[in-house]
C-alpha cells in the first residue's frame, strides 16, 4: 500500500496536459462555466468510454421515452389550438331526462340557434351540421360527408381559403368548398376548382379549396357548404329549424365576457317549455321541473369532454390520463436521472485523487462544482441529441400505438424544449457528485482512502435503486392489469356466440319491402346460417330509446328498447328464460303488440316472478303490450355497464344493421355479397365488420394505456436493473475486506452468496412496500369503472413483484458470483 507521505507515486494520470493546466490557471479562473470547462469535461467523459456510453445510453433511453410522452401530452391539451380565442369559443350540450340512463348529447336541434338569436346576449353563434350523401363523381358513386356550416364559420374558426372565396362559396346553395383530403377522395387530385359532383341530381361546384385541419381537432371535415345548400330538399331545412325532436348537428357560440351558466340558461328556459309542452305539467314536476339539461363546454376543453356519450367529429381522452401519462414521462425521466446520479457519485470516488490535487493546487470550491456541473450539462447534451434521434426513429411506431398523429413533434419549438429539459436534467443530476467532489479530504484522498463512499451517499444510492425498483414493480402491476382487464373487455360474453357473426352496416336508405327482401335473399347465401336486424350492435355503449311502461300493478318504469327482427332470438340461439321469443316464421306486422322483457325489467314492473310476466298486459302510453317472454340477462354494452332493464321489441325492416352468423371472413363475405348488394343497395360497397371487433375497439383505448404502461415498465425495469447491477458492484467492492474475514473464518461460498444477497433482498422488500399499495389503489380505481372484472386482475400485483426479484437477481447474479470466487489475498490486498 502507498505511504501518506508519497502521495505522488499513486497518483492517476487522468490525460495529458490536464493537471498542468489546471496548476498554472486554477488562481485565475472564474467559478462561472466556461466553453472550456466543457471541453474538459469531454476530455474526461471519453476516457473511460464504456462507463461514459453507460451513462450517455441510460440517460438517452429515458429521454426519449420522456419526449415521447410529452409530445402525446401537448398534442392532447392543444386541441382545437388553431380556433382563434378558443378559450372563448363554447359548444352546446344537451341531457335528456327522459332516458333510462341519461347521457350528454353534444348535438342540438336546429331551432336552438333562434332561441340564442333572441337571448339579447353578445354572442356570434355558428351551426355545424354533417350531411352525410352519396355522390357521383363522372358517373362513379361516392360517399362522403358534407359539413354544413353558417356564415360565420370562416371568422370563428379563423379558416381562410387556399384558393377560391370561401364566404362566397358558403352563399352560394350550389358552393362547395374541399379540403386536399376531400378533393383526392373524390377527383384523386388538388386541382378541382370548377369540378362538379351530383348528389340526387343536384349539382354542387367546388369554388373553394381550403387548408387541412389541424390534425388535433374536435371538428374535422373535408367538404363545407353553406346553410343554403342544394342537400336539402325544398322546404325541408325550414321544417327542420321548428323541429326539436331532431339532433341537426353541433351548435357553437363565440361569446367574449359571458358566463357559461349565462350562455346555458335561455336554452334551458325554452326546451323547459317545449318538453312541458310536451309531456304535461304533472310529468314535469315529477322529475324535478325538468327533463332536459343544458350545458356549454369552452372549445379548449371539449377534448376532455369525456361526459359526453354522443358527439360528431374525432375521439376524446381523459384529461386525468393524459396527465399520468405526463407524469409517467417525469417519472421516467426522474429514475434516468437517478441512474445518472449513481454512476456519477461512483466516478467521482474513483476522481478521488485528481480531485485532491486540483484542491491542492488551489482550485476553489465554486471552480470544482462549476467543473462537475458542465461534465454533467455536457453529457446531458450529448444524451438529449441521442434521445432525439430515438424519438425520431421510434415516432411511427408510438404514433400508431396511441392512434394519434404526431408527425409535426419535432417541431423547432419542441427541439428547443427538449434541449431545455436535458439542460436541466443534466444541471440537477451534477449537483449531488458536485456537493461530492467538494467533500472530498486532499490529505485522506491523497493518502490512498479515496475510494470509501460517505455513509450519506451509500444510503442515497440505495434509496434511489429502491425509488427506481419501486416505480417499475408498479407501473408493471398497473401495465398487467389493465391489459388483462381489457383482454377481458375485448372477449365479454354477450349472452351468446358473438364471435360466430358478422356485421352488415347499409349505408343507403330503402323502403322496408327492399330491407326485407334483402335479409331473405342473404339466408339463402351459401355460408350464411341466418340473418337479422338489430337497431345497435352488442358492445356499442350509445345512449338507446326508452320509454315508460306500466305493469299490472300500476308500477311505472322507464326502460331501454331494443329494436330486433322477429327471427332475432332464433339467429342467435339465445333462448328466453320464460315463455318465448319472437316468431321468426310470422311477419313483424303480426307481432307489433308483443314484447320480450328481461328479468331485471319484469321485477321493476312487479311481477312476483319472471314466469309469472309471461302473457301479462303492460301498457306504454295508452297501448297495450303482450308479455310474450322474458330473455336472459344480455350485455348490450360491454363490461363497463351493468345488465339493466331491457325491452325488445319488433322492428319493421328499418333497421340499418344486419347480423349474420357465417364462418366466412370479411374478405371473403364482402366478394360473395357483392352482387347481392349491387341489385338491392346500387352504390358504394356496404361496410362489414366482425361483431366482435365492436368490443375489442371498446377496449382500444385500454389496450392502448396498457401498452404504453407495457413500454414505461420496459424502460423502468431496464433502468433499475442497470442501477442495481452498479450498486451490487459498488457493495461487493466495497465490502471486500469484510467478505475476505469471513472466508478465513470458514465461510463458504454459498455464506457468501447469502450475505451479498440479503442486502438486496431488503431492498426489495423495502422497494415492494413502496410499491404495493399505490399500485393497489390505482388498480382499484381502475377496475371501479367495470360492472364486470377478470379474476386475474389482482394476480397483477404478485406477478409484478416476482418480476422485479427476477430482475434483481438477473442483475446481481454476476457480483454474488464474483464475491464467492473472491479469495482472501486478493480481497485484502483492495484499499478501502
Amino acid at each position: 500500500m502507498s505511504g501518506a507521505g508519497q502521495p505522488c507515486r499513486s497518483l492517476p494520470m487522468e490525460g495529458p496536459g490536464i493537471l498542468l493546466a489546471l496548476s498554472t490557471r486554477t488562481n485565475n479562473m472564474e467559478t462561472n462555466m466556461r466553453l472550456r470547462d466543457f471541453r474538459i469535461g469531454w476530455r474526461v467523459l471519453a476516457r473511460q468510454p464504456l462507463h461514459t456510453a453507460a451513462m450517455l445510453l441510460g440517460l438517452a433511453v429515458g429521454l426519449a421515452a420522456a419526449f415521447l410522452l410529452l409530445g402525446f401530452v401537448h398534442y392532447s391539451f392543444s386541441y382545437d389550438s388553431a380556433v382563434p380565442d378558443n378559450r372563448n369559443v363554447y359548444v352546446y350540450k344537451h341531457k335528456l331526462k327522459l332516458l333510462a340512463e341519461p347521457q350528454w348529447i353534444e348535438q342540438m336541434p336546429l331551432p336552438a340557434a333562434d332561441v340564442m338569436v333572441k337571448s339579447g346576449l353578445p354572442l356570434t353563434l355558428c351551426n355545424v351540421v354533417p350531411h352525410k350523401k352519396t355522390v357521383k363523381v363522372d358517373g362513379k358513386p361516392r360517399e362522403i360527408e358534407f359539413s354544413e356550416v353558417s356564415a360565420t364559420f370562416p371568422a370563428m374558426f379563423g379558416v381562410r381559403a387556399v384558393e377560391g372565396d370561401l364566404p362566397a362559396t358558403l352563399a352560394r346553395p350550389d358552393g362547395l368548398a374541399l379540403t386536399p383530403r376531400g378533393a383526392r377522395e373524390l377527383f384523386g387530385t388538388t386541382a378541382v376548382l370548377g369540378r362538379t359532383l351530383d348528389v340526387d341530381g343536384r349539382m354542387l361546384r367546388v369554388s373553394a379549396l381550403l387548408p387541412e385541419p389541424q390534425p388535433n381537432t374536435t371538428l374535422p371535415y373535408v367538404a363545407l357548404v353553406g346553410e343554403g345548400t342544394v342537400l336539402w330538399k325544398p322546404g325541408e331545412r325550414e321544417r327542420e329549424r321548428h323541429n326539436w325532436m331532431a339532433l341537426a348537428g353541433k351548435l357553437y357560440a363565440r361569446a367574449s365576457g359571458v358566463t357559461p351558466q349565462a350562455l346555458a340558461a335561455p336554452m334551458q328556459l325554452e326546451a323547459n317549455r317545449v318538453v312541458a309542452a310536451m309531456v304535461g305539467e304533472e310529468a314535469m314536476r315529477k322529475v324535478g321541473g325538468t327533463m332536459v339539461d343544458v350545458a356549454v363546454t369552452p372549445l379548449a376543453d371539449a377534448y376532455f369532454d369525456t361526459d359526453v356519450a354522443v358527439f360528431h367529429g374525432g375521439p376524446r381522452a381523459s384529461k386525468a390520463r393524459v396527465l399520468a401519462l405526463a407524469g409517467l414521462a417525469l417519472l421516467i425521466l426522474a429514475l434516468a436521472a437517478t441512474n445518472y446520479v449513481n454512476l456519477a457519485t461512483l466516478r467521482v470516488l474513483a476522481r478521488g485523487r485528481e480531485i485532491a490535487v486540483r484542491k491542492t493546487l488551489g482550485a476553489s470550491a465554486g471552480r470544482l462544482a462549476t467543473q462537475f456541473l458542465a461534465e454533467s450539462a455536457a453529457m446531458a447534451l450529448a444524451a438529449t441529441g441521442l434521445g432525439l434521434l430515438l424519438a425520431w426513429l421510434l415516432l411511427p411506431m408510438f404514433s400508431e400505438l396511441i392512434d394519434r398523429p404526431l408527425a409535426a413533434f419535432l417541431s423547432p419549438a419542441s427541439l428547443l424544449a427538449a434541449l431545455a429539459i436535458g439542460l436541466a436534467t443534466g444541471l440537477a443530476c451534477g449537483i449531488w457528485p458536485a456537493r461530492m467532489a467538494l467533500r472530498v479530504l486532499p490529505a485522506r484522498a491523497l493518502a490512498g482512502r479515496a475510494n470509501s463512499e460517505p455513509a450519506g451517499s451509500a444510503w442515497l444510492r440505495r434509496a434511489l435503486t429502491v425509488f427506481q425498483f419501486a416505480a417499475a414493480i408498479s407501473l408493471c402491476a398497473l401495465a398487467l392489469a389493465i391489459g388483462w382487464q381489457a383482454r377481458f373487455a375485448a372477449q365479454a360474453n354477450p349472452g351468446f356466440a358473438v364471435d360466430e357473426f358478422m356485421l352488415l352496416h347499409l349505408r343507403q336508405e330503402a323502403s322496408a319491402d327492399t330491407r326485407q327482401a334483402f335479409r331473405e335473399a342473404l339466408e339463402r347465401v351459401p355460408g350464411i346460417a341466418g340473418a337479422t336486424a338489430i337497431d345497435l350492435p352488442f358492445g356499442y355503449p350509445m345512449v338507446r330509446n326508452s320509454t315508460a311502461f306500466r305493469g299490472p300493478s300500476g308500477v311505472e318504469q322507464r326502460f331501454e328498447m331494443s329494436l330486433v327482427s322477429p327471427n332475432f332470438f332464433a339467429v342467435t340461439g339465445i333462448v328466453p328464460v320464460a315463455g318465448s321469443g319472437f316468431d321468426g316464421t310470422r311477419p313483424a306486422a303480426a307481432q307489433q303488440d308483443d314484447i320480450i322483457l328481461n328479468g331485471a325489467a319484469a321485477r321493476a314492473l312487479g311481477f312476483a316472478s319472471e314466469a309469472a310476466a309471461v302473457g301479462q298486459v303492460v301498457t306504454m302510453g295508452s297501448k297495450a303490450l303482450r308479455v310474450a317472454g322474458i330473455a336472459p340477462p344480455l350485455r348490450h354494452k360491454g363490461s363497463r355497464y351493468p345488465v339493466t332493464a331491457m325491452v325488445y321489441t319488433v322492428e319493421q325492416a328499418n333497421a340499418n344493421l344486419v347480423m349474420l352468423r357465417t364462418r366466412l371472413d370479411v374478405g371473403t363475405l364482402e366478394k360473395t355479397l357483392a352482387p347481392l348488394m349491387a341489385r338491392y343497395f346500387p352504390g358504394p360497397s356496404v361496410w362489414v365488420q366482425p361483431a366482435r371487433a365492436v368490443y375489442e375497439n371498446g377496449s382500444a383505448d385500454d389496450w392502448r394505456i396498457a401498452r404504453l404502461l407495457t413500454l414505461g415498465t420496459a424502460v423502468t425495469t431496464g433502468i433499475a436493473a442497470f442501477g442495481i447491477y452498479v450498486l451490487a458492484a459498488g457493495s461487493v467492492q466495497r465490502r471486500g475486506r469484510e467478505i475476505a474475514l469471513r472466508k478465513l473464518h470458514g465461510a463458504g461460498g454459498r455464506a457468501i452468496g447469502l450475505l451479498v444477497g440479503t442486502e438486496f433482498a431488503l431492498l426489495l422488500l423495502a422497494a415492494a412496500a413502496l410499491a404495493l399499495p399505490p399500485a393497489g389503489f390505482a388498480i382499484a380505481h381502475y377496475l371501479a369503472g367495470f360492472a364486470e372484472v377478470t379474476a386475474y386482475a389482482w394476480w397483477a400485483l404478485p406477478a409484478a413483484l416476482l418480476i422485479g426479484a427476477l430482475t434483481a437477481l438477473g442483475a446481481t447474479l454476476r457480483h454474488a458470483l464474483v464475491a464467492m470466487r473472491v479469495t482472501p489475498v486478493a480481497a485484502l490486498r483492495q484499499g478501502e
